[in-house]
């Protein structure tokens, strides 16, 4: 008799895998996607307080919108300088809203 597989048990096997690893994935995925977002949301809660720092100390009045480049919340030691390499023309829209400001990280602006 001989010793091994036939064919048929073997495309059993990479049927199982197949369907294993289909049901697998996006669920893996789901949870990369999700740990990605936590990190998103602590990255723009950062910012958004490095922002708020920064207005306290510098802007005066209550116009209602400044911009802040990212690269001004380093110049200012308000941010790791790290942060440039993946956000470089990145900013934060500061509105003035009912005596306070509200913070919104925006993709471009213009510094003011």
């Amino acid at each position: 008799m001989k010793k091994g597989f036939t064919l048929v048990e073997m495309l059993a096997v990479i049927a199982l895998i197949v369907v294993i690893v289909g049901f697998a994935t996006p669920a893996i995925m789901n949870k990369i996607n999700s740990e990605k977002s936590k990190l998103s949301d602590a990255l723009n809660e950062t910012v958004k307080a490095a922002a708020n720092l920064y207005v306290k100390k510098n802007i005066y009045g209550d116009q209602m919108e400044h911009y802040i480049k990212f690269k001004t919340l380093v110049d200012s030691d308000l941010l790791d300088g790290s942060i440039l390499k993946d956000y470089p023309n990145y900013c934060v829209k500061a509105t003035y809203i009912s005596n306070q400001y509200e913070f919104e990280v925006v993709t471009s602006c213009v510094e003011g």
